[in-house]
């Protein structure tokens, strides 16, 4: 049985697409033979290093420290001789080493694998722009930032001996950056067999959750600053200046909850705006999902986007920004539309040109059920697993 280790700075209890992909990984390899360790930062007072039993693998938790930016987000800083100590014990050598972010941890975890001769792959799921969405009103001096950032990233990428990405976009964004190393795509990917369209008792729901609108808009993912929603309020009021009867339903939390609401308020739109609250059960989305007409994503920093897979595995229509990978999801006059980053004007439109014509809204949610196909998590693990076989094949003949 092949050792594979995942380091990610990113992981539970902290929230966001990084640590759910972490989560996925360490899970479902588990099951295609793998032995599965997750080195991860350990959470605020828990002593370290410590050895956690997960769902068919175990998290090795190293010693970390927090930043006031978002609730239980920690970096594993000087971690090093943790990794060393506890992998370097006969009985846990390690086969193959896989992170999933260019931070202290992973940088560590690489150090690691370079003393020890083992083949190290990281996963491209980070945008140095998640960190600068507030900076680019600064124009020329936001653009620097995120070059110097892109550089740093792609300077890390490229001593490691894979790097593998969710979608083509994000290939070709490190590839413009200077990326050198061998590449691989392979979705998130979402299971099919647990996320589908249901069928809901939709009054009783929209009694309970307060919504008494014809049409109903959804978000779902982390309330955070880097992901726009200011820009979807924005586009709701002005769909209700128009006469529309909608409201937006927002699923999720984040450090920009009072910033948004106090928005929502400034609008005069409280009855308009419904937060539902962070939803972790598969089952509860997919009901909220069947509430909603359409799904909306302003965010201009996502490499593929897990939530707008559920979104279309629940037969959607996708509007996005024109931003990232998102367009890979969202395509244009197939299954959604796309709008130019911070339009509000022009995601109200997009919105309203598809509820105002039944037939597109139809069309466009059946054929979000046929992109979803190319998604199916079950192909992603079998690709993961190939990789990681030509990976090692490639590493020991070199």
């Amino acid at each position: 049985m092949k050792h594979l280790v995942i380091g990610s700075d990113l992981f539970k209890p902290s929230i966001g697409g990084t640590e759910t992909v972490t989560a996925n990984m360490a899970s479902n390899l588990s099951k295609k033979g793998f032995r599965v360790t997750v080195v991860a930062p350990a959470p605020k007072g828990m002593p370290a290093p410590k050895l956690q039993k997960d769902k068919g693998y175990e998290i090795l938790r190293v010693s970390s420290f927090g930043l006031p930016i978002q609730d239980n987000l920690r970096f594993a800083h000087r971690a090093y001789n943790q990794i060393s100590d506890y992998f370097g014990r006969p009985d846990n050598k390690v086969d193959i080493i896989h992170t999933n972010n260019p931070f202290p941890l992973s940088r560590s975890l690489l150090k690691y694998s370079r003393r020890n001769n083992i083949p190290c792959v990281v996963g491209g799921h980070f945008m140095p722009e998640s960190f600068t969405v507030g900076l680019r009103r600064l124009g020329e001096f936001h653009r620097l930032i995120d070059d110097i950032g892109w550089r740093s990233t792609v300077k890390f990428y490229n001593k490691v001996d894979a790097v593998v990405a969710p979608t083509k976009t994000a290939i070709d964004i490190l590839k413009s950056h200077g990326l050198k190393v061998p590449t691989y795509t392979i979705s998130n990917g979402l299971d099919l067999v647990a996320n589908h369209p249901i069928k809901i008792n939709r009054s009783e729901l929209r009694s309970k959750l307060g919504i008494s609108s014809k049409y109903v808009i959804t978000y779902a993912g982390r309330l955070g600053v880097e992901k726009r929603i200011d820009v979807i309020i924005t586009a709701l009021y002005k769909l209700l200046q128009q006469n529309f009867d909608i409201q937006l339903l927002l699923i999720g939390d984040g450090n920009a909850v009072a910033k948004l609401k106090k928005l929502v308020q400034k609008l005069g739109m409280d009855d308009r705006v419904i937060f539902a609250g962070y939803v972790g059960d598969t089952k509860h989305k997919q009901q909220l999902f069947a509430l909603s007409d359409i799904f909306v994503i302003a965010s201009p920093v996502e490499l593929q986007s897990i939530v707008s897979l559920e979104a279309l595995a629940a037969g959607l229509p996708l509007v996005a920004v024109n931003e990232g990978a998102l367009p890979e999801l969202a395509q244009k006059n197939i299954n959604g539309d796309v709008f130019r980053e911070g339009d509000s004007a022009g995601l109200a439109r997009c919105i309203g040109n598809i509820l105002l014509d039944p037939i597109k809204l139809k069309q466009y949610s059946q054929a979000s059920l046929k992109i979803i196909k190319n998604h199916d998590i079950r192909a992603t693990w079998t690709k993961y697993s190939a990789m990681y076989q030509e990976v090692l094949e490639k590493y020991t003949t070199a």
